[in-house]
């Protein structure tokens, strides 16, 4: 079973080309995790987890949820994560977050794909995103020889970078960076409503039909990119700037 989580759209085009690869099949955590639906995963192969990277590490809220969860069936997991850089040293990270869940930790796989923290850097063009999703389908052919082999995932070497953007920075940069008070609706705000049904933390209420964040964020960058009206910034960093939804590199 490959369960994922996706903002906008990275994790969830890994998980459908493995799943098809694989032939296994895929869950998508959103739901699970917006309306805190604690269960028991069961699998016949091992579980495969695919998400983002937040600052060099697994994002918090998701080894929070899956920390409440059971998992029966097979007790192996391989954890893929995505990222725009790099991911640091995630790996010590997140074999302590596996071992709490009970399950045989068999590696982390990195995989590049199109940057979509808008909030904070600038987005390559739509060219570029389309190759680096492309050179993902390599990748994901080699990670799926390793599932199929029963072999674990390559050791990773973050070096000292790594160890200090993963140990440091993070803790520092969910401390001080990711907040909400920067977000707010512009003239273009149709009301509609979708920036609360995308929010995976239910941080997202409404005033007179128009939006509010509420101080609980994760910059998963869910709300600025899949509103339909473009409506949404975050202070000066997001004016001007084309947002980022994978499915739209090639709708065209």
């Amino acid at each position: 079973m490959i369960l994922y989580f996706s903002g906008t759209g990275n994790s969830e085009f890994l998980a459908e080309e493995l799943g098809k690869i694989l032939e296994d099949s895929i869950l998508n955590l959103f739901d699970f995790i917006k309306e805190n639906r604690i269960t028991d995963f069961y699998s016949d192969k091992p579980f495969i987890l695919i998400a983002p990277t937040y600052s060099w590490r697994l994002p918090r809220f998701i080894s929070n949820y899956l920390g409440k969860c059971k998992f029966s069936g097979s007790s192996d997991i391989y954890v893929i994560l995505n990222f725009g850089d790099s991911f640091g040293n995630a790996e010590i990270y997140l074999k302590k977050d596996i071992e709490k869940l009970g399950l045989n930790f068999r590696g982390l796989y990195g995989i590049k794909m199109p940057e979509n923290y808008l909030m904070l850097f600038d987005l390559d063009n739509d060219e570029k995103n389309r190759e680096i999703v492309l050179k993902s389908k390599d990748k994901l052919n080699k990670i799926s020889e390793y599932i199929k082999n029963n072999e674990d995932f390559p050791k990773n070497n973050s070096g000292f970078i790594g160890k200090f953007e993963s140990g440091l920075i993070n803790p520092l940069f969910f401390k001080f960076i990711v907040k909400d008070k920067k977000f707010y609706y512009s003239k273009k705000c149709i009301k509609c409503g979708l920036c609360e049904k995308v929010c995976v933390l239910n941080n997202i209420s409404y005033e007179n039909g128009y939006p509010k964040w509420n101080g609980n964020c994760t910059h998963c960058a869910a709300c600025i990119c899949k509103c339909p009206a473009s409506a949404i910034e975050y202070g000066n960093k997001t004016l001007g700037k084309k947002r980022y939804l994978l499915k739209n590199l090639f709708n065209k």
